[in-house]
C-alpha cells in the first residue's frame, strides 16, 4: 500500500503511477468493512500531488475491473471501472466547531490527513467505492428473477400468473373526466 510523506513532496509537485494486485487489495479492504465485490484485475492508479500551503492537491485516476453481482438476476458480471478525480487534503487539526455551517461544493471535494503522511492507496480505494453503482446491473434491460418461481426471466418467460397490483389510487381508474 503506497504511503507518501508530506516532506517528500517537492515544491514543483510529484507524479506517481502504481499498481496494486487484487489479493493485496482484498486483504486490505476486508479490514475496513464487509465488501460485496472483488477485483478481477489490478488497480492501476496515477496521481499528480502538489502542496498548497498546508493542504495537498491530488489530481488522479484509477482503473480496474470489478466482479459484481446483479441486483435483479443475481448473476456475477465484470464491471470495468475508470475514474478521474481531484481531491484536496487538509491536515487534521484540533479545532472544535461550536456552530453549524453549510458545506460548499469545494468542501465536499476535500478530505483530511494526519501525521504528515498521505495514504495514496486508501485514496485510490476510496475512488473505487465512489464509482460502484448503488444497484449494479449486469445489463441495462435485465429482467431479473420471477418473484414466484425464481426463474431467470432473461433466459425465458415463466408460466406464473401475475396478479394485478392494486394501490389506493386504483379507484381513480373509474373516474371519468368531462
Amino acid at each position: 500500500m503506497l504511503t507518501l510523506k508530506l516532506e517528500d513532496i517537492p515544491d514543483e509537485g510529484l507524479e506517481l503511477k502504481w499498481k496494486e494486485e487484487p489479493l493485496v487489495l482484498s486483504g486490505y479492504l476486508e479490514t475496513l468493512s464487509q465488501i460485496d465485490f472483488e477485483f478481477e484485475s489490478p488497480l492501476e492508479s496515477e496521481a499528480k500531488v502538489k502542496k498548497l500551503g498546508q493542504a495537498v492537491l491530488i489530481n488522479g485516476g484509477v482503473k480496474t475491473v470489478l466482479h459484481l453481482h446483479c441486483v435483479r438476476c443475481l448473476k456475477e458480471f465484470s464491471y470495468p471501472l475508470s475514474s478521474q478525480f481531484e481531491l484536496t487534503l487538509h491536515p487534521t487539526g484540533k479545532e472544535v466547531l461550536a456552530e453549524e455551517f453549510d458545506l460548499s461544493a469545494e468542501d465536499l471535494e476535500s478530505n483530511f490527513f494526519k501525521g504528515g503522511e498521505i495514504h495514496l492507496s486508501e485514496v485510490a480505494c476510496e475512488q473505487v467505492f465512489l464509482e460502484i453503482p448503488v444497484q449494479p446491473l449486469c445489463r441495462e434491460g435485465c429482467k431479473g428473477l420471477c418473484p414466484n418461481c425464481g426463474k431467470d426471466l432473461n433466459l425465458s418467460a415463466c408460466d406464473c400468473i401475475r396478479e394485478e397490483f392494486k394501490t389506493g389510487f386504483s379507484a381513480l381508474e373509474k373516474l371519468k373526466l368531462h
